[in-house]
């Protein structure tokens, strides 16, 4: 693969290399992500007025001005035409600077029109590096909701009409390696949480880094993942059908095609592509649970090693109780100053009651070993021979009546026969006078298992069985 430093602008970073002035790197990343948000859903680029007033606006808010002014001295100072840049000292003059070395380093490109008007422009490795600086800056729990329900829609709807096979295994392979980034991503910020709680001795923040801090972190997102969203409710019907298409030879063939025409892809290579895609998403799917269970265990680490240490820190005579008695000293002084001899009637006072003697209740006594369970024995009386044949009969017509998806599927194909369909009306008498079969037909042909449909039709309704119901016709898949 191409290395990126060989399509980036040579001078691109350098922009954030100032020697010496730390906080202008900060300036600088935060007037990108200003022009990046003007940019951002703007058809028509940001024009040069536009960018001037909210470098300006930047610049007042964050008084950048010296640190800009004295960015200018450095790199005049080397140049040709140090003469007209040491005497800039307008805020637009500031701005404009700015936009320059903007443009130097590639961050930005500047286009003139036939009437004199500029637009600033951001190229695409920009957008790309803005966004991923936007996001560091947000600091946004990563969210799986969804994603996994969005793969098994996609994966299992291949019986409705406009269904792209390519489309659905592209668009499962990106939502299932989405979720198992992020989950890796999840994994290994925990740890640093965990080293965060040993290092850190003061209580506020152990507290605020608990409550606040980690609880984005970890994020409801992945509470979902394990509740409404959980692995095990999509990923067999996931794994499932995906490897039901790798072993189809003539499915990967009209697949890779597809996959070639929306792609630059020759039909070798788009098949590779597809089972590589396949291959991942049941590889990714089934590897989850470790992952999960790791998280899981570093997760109640955390918790662990966070309330051990405020547990510490609360009744450490180094920390917390140094800090208590230099506290009452100071407000004992202060009391003093003001004249008081004697403490104030809220104050606490000493122990007047001494301590009781133990009794026998008051020393520590270690559980005791209860006595084993002993069930009680269960008598179930003697059928007579008639009984039982009588039960195991109704036990059998209830099983066997049992409508499964693939009995119903059986009953409707072979009534369907070679008929690509069939109407209602020529359904057979025993189907027709049958409620509960008629009903279980109908309600299963929506099922994924079933190999017929349903289509409502045009006319009157139809008598069946003392009921009358809209005329339909069976399908065949």
């Amino acid at each position: 693969m191409t290395n990126p430093f060989d399509i980036l602008p040579p001078n691109l970073f350098n922009l954030f290399t100032t020697q010496g002035q730390s906080t202008l790197q900060r300036h600088y990343a935060a007037i990108l992500l200003r022009i990046y948000a003007l940019a951002e859903f703007n058809r028509f680029g940001v024009t040069r007025e536009i960018a001037f007033a909210e470098i300006v606006d930047y610049l007042k808010e964050a008084n950048a001005e010296a640190e800009v002014a004295s960015d200018i001295a450095d790199h005049a100072s080397g140049e040709a035409d140090s003469v007209s840049t040491a005497n800039q000292t307008s805020e637009q003059d500031y701005a404009g600077y700015v936009i320059r070395r903007l443009a130097e380093t590639g961050w930005i490109e500047r286009e003139q029109h036939a009437d004199y008007s500029e637009t600033i422009i951001l190229p695409d490795y920009a957008f790309t590096l803005l966004e991923a600086l936007r996001n560091i800056q947000e600091q946004k729990p990563r969210e799986f909701t969804g994603q996994l329900y969005a793969a098994h829609q996609l994966m299992t709807s291949s019986r409705t009409k406009d269904f792209s096979a390519a489309l659905a295994v592209t668009q499962t392979y990106e939502n299932v390696r989405q979720v198992a980034r992020g989950l890796s991503e999840l994994n290994h910020n925990i740890r640093r949480y965990v080293e965060r709680a040993t290092k850190q001795t003061d209580v506020a923040e152990l507290l605020r880094m608990q409550f606040d801090d980690y609880s984005h972190t970890l994020g409801p997102a992945y509470h979902a993942l394990k509740t409404s969203d959980h692995v095990s409710r999509y990923r067999r019907g996931i794994v499932n059908q995906a490897q039901k298409w790798l072993f189809n030879q003539k499915w990967l063939k009209e697949t890779a095609g597809e996959l070639a025409l929306q792609s630059r892809f020759t039909p070798a290579q788009a098949e590779q592509e597809i089972v590589h895609c396949l291959d991942f998403i049941v590889n990714q799917l089934e590897g989850l649970d470790p992952l999960i269970a790791d998280i899981d265990a570093r997760h109640a680490q955390y918790l662990r090693t966070s309330l051990r240490q405020v547990r510490y820190q609360l009744s450490s005579a180094d920390g917390n109780f140094k800090d208590r008695l230099v506290s009452l000293v100071q407000h004992l002084s202060a009391l003093r100053q003001e004249g008081m001899i004697e403490l104030p009637e809220d104050s606490p006072q000493l122990r007047q009651f001494p301590v009781k003697i133990p009794d026998s209740h008051g020393f520590y006594t270690p559980p005791q070993k209860r006595a084993p369970f002993i069930p009680n024995n269960i008598l179930s009386p003697i059928l007579a021979p008639s009984d039982l044949a009588l039960l195991r009969a109704d036990t059998m017509r209830d099983v066997t009546q049992a409508f499964s998806p693939d009995k119903v599927n059986r009953k409707a194909l072979a009534m369907l026969g070679k008929l690509p369909r069939l109407s209602v009306t020529q359904f057979p008498e025993d189907v027709r006078d049958d409620l509960h079969w008629l009903t279980t037909i109908i309600a299963y042909a929506h099922h994924p298992d079933v190999e017929y449909g349903l289509d409502v039709t045009d006319g009157d309704a139809v008598s069946l069985g003392g009921y009358r119901v809209m005329p339909f016709e069976l399908i065949k898949l």
